[in-house]
């Protein structure tokens, strides 16, 4: 059995073929997938699609589209979580050209505190601001139910200053890139009750897939780890008020 830990089923791309690729996806094994929203115009979706025994929903105001947010989108992502969503994808990204840091820390501030509130367990998006998160993450603490930090591919001493706070590392195509040293150090470093994948479909396809990605093509994650992970059974602990 594979769980899919991070994905975004509603992104327009899938289309009219998203059935076609959930049916893959239970033929690959794929008995799990955690819908992230990333903006308020998809949380609708992303619940719709969490009617769905497969799928299991989580609303966020992604760090890339924090300066296009209404006024009210926290109250907006609230009424999400009243309606069965869990948290994220929120966190931080200073890659050149995002939204200024400020308004991204702000923003996740914000999700942690309602996260925390409702004990919900957050999804968290880190690209070249792991420092900073960490010493957010350290200052406004977690909820109880736990978290992940998404598409892991840092440093093994980042890897375990995450694990250290109670949370979760998800691996996706950083695991199958040849040469991948970083990534499957860091996967390796780790307690095995950490370990998740993900396909973050519909990008970053595993190394060697071509066109659109997927939750089928967890396999190919979960075939490049070093080591066996009870993956499946950590995401089943972390998402349980969601399985069915």
């Amino acid at each position: 059995m594979l769980f899919d830990a991070h994905c975004h089923l509603q992104d327009a791309r899938f289309g009219a073929g998203l059935e076609a690729v959930l049916r893959r996806a239970a033929e690959a094994g794929v008995t799990h997938m955690v819908c992230c929203g990333t903006r308020e115009e998809d949380w609708d979706r992303v619940l719709e699609l969490g009617r769905r025994p497969e799928i299991l929903p989580m609303a966020g105001l992604h760090p890339w589209y924090v300066d296009g947010a209404s006024p009210h989108w926290a109250a907006r992502l609230e009424a999400a979580f009243d309606r069965g969503a869990g948290a994220g994808e929120c966190g931080l990204d200073f890659s050149d050209g995002r939204p200024s840091r400020e308004l991204q820390e702000a923003a996740l501030r914000a999700q942690l505190a309602l996260a925390i509130r409702r004990d919900l367990p957050v999804s968290l998006h880190c690209v070249k601001a792991a420092g900073r998160l960490l010493e957010i993450l350290r200052e406004t603490g977690l909820p109880e139910a736990g978290g992940l930090v998404h598409a892991f591919s840092g440093a093994p001493e980042v890897a375990l200053d995450f694990q250290a706070l109670g949370l979760h590392l998800s691996f996706g195509r950083a695991l199958t890139v040849p040469g991948a040293r970083r990534a499957q150090a860091s996967l390796a470093a780790l307690r095995e009750d950490r370990i998740l994948f993900e396909t973050d479909s519909p990008d970053l396809p595993p190394e060697g897939v071509t066109g659109l990605n997927e939750p089928a093509n967890l396999v190919h994650v979960a075939a490049a780890s070093p080591r066996p992970a009870p993956a499946h059974e950590n995401a089943s602990r972390l998402f349980r008020r969601w399985m069915r």
